[in-house]
């Protein structure tokens, strides 16, 4: 802060009215007044005083506060780094205090300058500097992001700094600013419509952030079965579509990405429903022809028991809830993915039935009697 800026804080901690601290330095209140808005500075003759008068180190009053010591920053860091960069925002404030001072006598640290801008964003969105104009605010939280971008070495540090920056120029008004970074978002950070989310979340428009980050993931669920897909088919044309043992490998990696994009809600995505539940059957007809016999009765069960939870899903969609995937499936989608699940589950039947293995014959039997597939 400037001089002016510190005389206004400290005579207002104080508890001081303008006429009060001119009294005590037997001036003007225009003098005070002047000196607050920046329309004129103290004579050197005044500093002494003046400090004394507010109960502060001549240092304080210029801006060099002896808060600024190596323990006050890494005390900072340990509270503030490595923080979700928009939703921790309780200490903003009083954060940007103790930062913006630090960044005036440390200009190259781009460190200081990241926390410092995303402090400040945080206080522009909760309307808390109100004191400065909407160019002065652009201006300063532009000078953080250009030492970031100038003097940082680390690209999360940089683009994340430019994701707060977008964050700023949106509570600010300035849309096509803030598109035009978010257009430039690497893919391996995120897709625009994730950032999006992110910006909203912090914006305390959770309506809009869910919808979008629903879409966002929607967007990569469908993109990763399509990558699981395709590189299956690649290896079973490259290396030998008659090693059980690779194809097998390959199908439970996959399964195990599936199933992860799959959890955390109600609601069942049919598209996604098929991909998972087709894994399931071909999992376990490979493990029966490999004489993994164990594996196979567990991915029936797992099966037999999705089955149910698609069958009561399509008889009472409206007592789930979509999280994480767009409701987007279409009537006719529905019927026909009932009848490949169920084409799943009576092949499925018949192939655990010819299991070869005594052990596992009342647990196949329990199994067939718990699902009603005797």
């Amino acid at each position: 802060m400037s001089i002016g800026q510190n005389i206004k804080r400290f005579r207002k901690e104080k508890g001081y009215t303008q006429r009060e601290l001119a009294d005590m330095l037997g001036i003007s209140v225009q003098a005070i007044s002047k000196w607050e808005t920046e329309m004129g500075a103290p004579d050197i003759s005044q500093i002494v005083p003046l400090a004394s008068a507010l109960d502060i180190s001549t240092d304080e009053l210029f801006g060099y506060s002896c808060r600024n010591n190596s323990k006050d920053w890494e005390n900072m860091k340990e509270k503030n780094h490595r923080l979700d960069v928009f939703r921790e925002q309780r200490d903003s404030a009083q954060n940007y205090e103790f930062l913006y001072q630090y960044c005036q006598t440390h200009p190259q640290n781009p460190e200081a300058a990241s926390l410092c801008l995303k402090c400040l964003v945080d206080m522009i969105g909760a309307g808390l500097v109100q004191e400065k104009s909407k160019g002065e605010l652009i201006a300063e939280c532009e000078k953080y992001a250009n030492c970031v971008s100038k003097y940082e070495t680390d690209a999360d540090t940089i683009f994340m700094s430019h994701f707060v920056l977008a964050r700023g120029y949106l509570s600010l008004g300035e849309k096509e600013k803030a598109n035009e970074i978010l257009q430039k978002i690497p893919v391996r950070f995120g897709d625009r419509m994730y950032w999006e989310a992110e910006i909203d979340y912090a914006n305390k428009e959770y309506d809009t952030a869910l919808l979008k980050c629903r879409a966002s993931f929607s967007r990569m669920a469908r993109f990763v079965a399509r990558c699981i897909r395709i590189a299956r088919d690649i290896y079973i044309a490259r290396e030998n579509k008659y090693d059980l043992g690779g194809q097998l490998e390959y199908d439970e990696y996959m399964y195990r990405i599936v199933d992860a994009f799959m959890s955390g809600g109600d609601y069942l995505p049919c598209r996604q429903v098929f991909h998972k539940y087709g894994m399931l059957h071909d999992i376990a007809e490979k493990c029966i022809k490999l004489g993994r016999f164990d594996r196979a009765v567990e991915c029936a069960e797992m099966l037999f028991e999705g089955r149910e939870e698609f069958v009561r899903f399509l008889k009472a969609p409206q007592n789930c809830t979509t999280l994480l995937f767009e409701d987007n499936d279409a009537f006719e989608d529905q019927r026909e993915i009932r009848e490949l699940v169920d084409s799943y589950v009576e092949e499925t039947v018949e192939n655990i039935k010819k299991i070869p293995d005594y052990k596992n014959d009342q647990r196949i039997m329990t199994l067939l009697e718990k699902y009603e597939l005797l």
